[in-house]
């Protein structure tokens, strides 16, 4: 897998990461499961992040800033109070969860908003 294809992959996975519920639910196809899609996509890029960072495609503070917003994640999701739906739309948590991977992309010098799903194969 070439490396701008694992940058540009986590890149898109924090930008659909930050969005909002409701963005993120305009982004993804009807046919998936949002919240499902939005970490899975986000997760699939962190396995990417060694190769990043061999490269030295990403500084220590962006690499400091990927790797808080993955652990917020993962504690988030194993917690039974926040990785249900309703928590994952709006709870506090997932609101820092946002403001993490937000911080990453300023970390990484990268634009926010819409991100480019292209890369991604749909599963029906």
């Amino acid at each position: 897998m070439r490396l701008e294809f694992q940058y540009k992959s986590l890149v898109e996975s924090l930008r659909l990461l930050t969005s909002t519920y409701e963005e993120q639910q305009s982004y993804l196809p009807d046919s998936v499961i949002v919240q499902d899609e939005v970490i899975a996509a986000f997760e699939d890029a962190f396995l990417l992040l060694p190769q990043i960072i061999e490269a030295e495609l990403v500084d220590k503070k962006s690499i400091a800033s990927i790797v808080r917003c993955f652990n917020l994640m993962s504690m988030a999701v194993r917690n039974n109070e926040t990785s249900d739906l309703e928590s994952f739309k709006s709870h506090e948590i997932w609101q820092r969860v946002r403001s993490l991977a937000d911080q990453a992309l300023t970390d990484m010098k990268e634009s926010k908003g819409k991100p480019d799903l292209s890369h991604i194969d749909w599963i029906d």
